[in-house]
């Protein structure tokens, strides 16, 4: 599922929620909401990952840089899916 998929799909269930039927203003505010909010919990999700890969690692540095690396470009993928939504 798309990055957009999911954002357009949580919007659906937050109307489905709402007493009356959203406004397109509020529709694209929301998403912007929830876009920010996904952005955020990607970048907490790899630093802890990050952190996670040095701890584990400790003695072969190398091979935590490595990791760290990779998530770091997964990472940056995923923000750069994210902002071309907009």
């Amino acid at each position: 599922m798309s990055l957009k998929n999911l954002v357009d799909n949580a919007v659906k269930e937050i109307g489905k929620t709402a007493s009356t039927p959203l406004s397109e203003p509020e529709t694209a505010a929301i998403s912007k909401i929830i876009e920010k909010s996904m952005v955020e919990a990607v970048r907490q999700s790899t630093k802890s990952c990050t952190t996670a890969a040095v701890v584990c690692c400790g003695p072969e540095a190398d091979l935590a840089h490595q990791i760290t690396e990779e998530v770091k470009r997964a990472q940056h993928v995923l923000i750069t899916n994210l902002m071309a939504m907009r």
